[in-house]
């Protein structure tokens, strides 16, 4: 994935790569404009924790993905927990 060829942004990094595993977990490797020893390197378990990455090193969040990470989603806390997502406070009439 290519970053922008003008003005760095703030992240300073301008490619990053995924590599694929076959259980479905990547490494993804965000490579540093001022070289190697700026590099960011790490697992992902999932392709949700991919974007993740990519979000926190190379954009900004969607604007509700910051209230549905903190649990902001009305999915009652057991359902969520099930599922492998932040439990909220449980929703009015649940």
């Amino acid at each position: 994935m290519e970053g922008h060829t003008g003005k760095r942004a703030k992240h300073g990094f301008h490619k990053s790569h995924v590599e694929w595993h076959h259980d479905g977990s990547a490494t993804v490797h965000h490579e540093h404009h001022e070289g190697p020893h700026k590099d960011v390197k790490h697992a992902a378990s999932d392709l949700d924790a991919v974007h993740d990455s990519l979000q926190d090193n190379m954009g900004s969040p969607e604007a509700n993905e910051q209230a549905l990470d903190s649990g902001q989603h009305g999915i009652p806390p057991s359902a969520a927990q099930a599922a492998g997502i932040p439990a909220g406070p449980t929703p009015a009439g649940v």
